[in-house]
């Protein structure tokens, strides 16, 4: 768990370069630190789904981190 918790900000700060002016990088934080897996996943899912709005390796970042978070999503496998 500590490389996820390692690329937190990475991820954070990729999320608020795509959702200025919301509320969307505190979101992502607040996900992670209280261990809601799911909720943090929905935002990176989120991104994903425009991928055309990504630049160089943060598509890669992205999902590299949803694959961290996967196993503690519950199980579940979304994309």
């Amino acid at each position: 768990m500590r490389a996820v918790y390692e690329l937190v900000p990475v991820i954070a700060d990729v999320i608020a370069a795509h959702c200025p002016g919301t509320n969307a990088r505190a979101l992502f934080v607040r996900a992670c630190v209280g261990a809601s897996w799911e909720n943090a996943g929905v935002l990176i899912e989120g991104m994903l789904a425009e991928p055309w709005h990504l630049r160089g390796y943060q598509e890669v970042r992205l999902r590299e981190f949803l694959e961290m978070i996967e196993p503690h999503r519950g199980g579940t496998s979304k994309g």
